[in-house]
């Protein structure tokens, strides 16, 4: 064999040698688990935790925003670099020639030791237009954001291809940030504000059904709110259910609270009730209640009427007419 042959064969070896010592040395650090690449890094998770059951879905299946699964991750020297949360969202959009789970969306969320959120997404089922977008959400938005800093990431629309304005793709965006919320107040056991206080002023109040008040189709009850010595206002809960999102129906609940004049001094959509659309459009409504504290029972109507058909936004207006319609029965069958 010739010399030269024989030096080129020698440094192919060596170059052999070096590139499998680099794959071998590498190897460990290559991230395929979603938990890697949440953090950046390989991780364990340990001692994990199953808060809740995830319900099996069915062709009633609503909304489901579930937080379900929580472990520590762990670097390879067993350090600690935060905790991770499985969640699951479903937003309940019906499409024909779809599965049970269309709308399903899962995310790992991981909160490290420097107070910093990171989403990692596993799965998205929803139009192949909006899946995109959701990613591009997650990527520019929840890399290492402070907790802090989350309240005021903005809302986004999915559909960045055509960016409709008519009616934006803000739902699945919106709801990825209202879960990353649920987490953080889960995490750092943040408790959530009693709206009652607030509006009262006082820590110990009491709440006792009025057991004069007859309910009527749409106002389910009626609670007297009280200290240790005086009714200081009382509450009327009104409930209804109207179409909400593309042939969507579900129920809400308004809270019209009052002052012992007769003033409203609140109007509440609770969360635990609200089974229509949340994120942006749920906030854009929950600022249009709003708009009913100082006025009386009998400037209902007149309030109403002004507002006409007056957009909050696309999506939000089909839930914005059932909000009219409630108040217009609450006027009617509260007298």
């Amino acid at each position: 064999m010739k010399r030269q042959n024989l030096f080129l064969l020698i440094n192919l070896g060596i170059m052999l040698v070096i590139g499998l010592a680099y794959i071998i040395v590498n190897q460990s650090v290559v991230l395929h688990d979603d938990e890697d690449k949440l953090f950046g890094q390989k991780v364990d998770l340990i001692n994990g935790q199953q808060l809740v059951e995830i319900p099996e879905l069915s062709v009633s299946s609503r909304n489901i925003h579930i937080i379900d699964y929580k472990w520590t991750a762990v670097d390879k020297n067993e350090d600690v670099v935060g905790t991770v949360y499985h969640v699951i969202i479903k937003n309940d959009f019906p499409l024909a020639g779809t599965d049970l789970d269309y709308g399903v969306m899962e995310f790992l969320v991981g909160i490290d030791t420097y107070n910093e959120v990171f989403v990692q997404y596993i799965r998205i089922y929803q139009s192949s237009w909006a899946v995109v977008g959701i990613q591009k959400y997650i990527q520019d938005n929840y890399n290492g954001i402070s907790y802090l800093s989350v309240n005021d990431v903005p809302s986004f629309d999915a559909d960045i291809v055509s960016g409709a304005t008519e009616n934006p793709a803000t739902v699945s965006t919106d709801s990825v940030k209202t879960m990353i919320q649920d987490v953080i107040v889960l995490h750092y056991n943040l408790a959530e504000e009693d709206p009652y206080v607030d509006i009262f002023g006082i820590m110990d109040y009491d709440l006792s059904v009025d057991a004069t008040f007859i309910p009527t189709e749409h106002i389910t009850t009626k609670l007297i709110v009280s200290d240790q010595t005086n009714e200081l206002g009382y509450i009327y809960s009104i409930t209804g259910r109207g179409e909400y999102q593309d042939g969507a129906y579900d129920t809400i609940v308004i809270n019209i609270v009052f002052d012992m004049t007769g003033e409203i001094v609140g109007v509440l959509l609770p969360e635990e009730t609200y089974n229509h659309s949340i994120g942006s459009y749920g906030n854009k409504n929950k600022t249009y209640v709003e708009e009913y504290v100082g006025l009386t029972l009998n400037d209902i109507q007149a309030k109403v009427d002004s507002n006409g058909s007056q957009d909050v936004t696309a999506g939000a207006s089909n839930t914005r007419a059932l909000i009219d319609a409630l108040l217009e029965f609450f006027v009617s069958e509260v007298n």
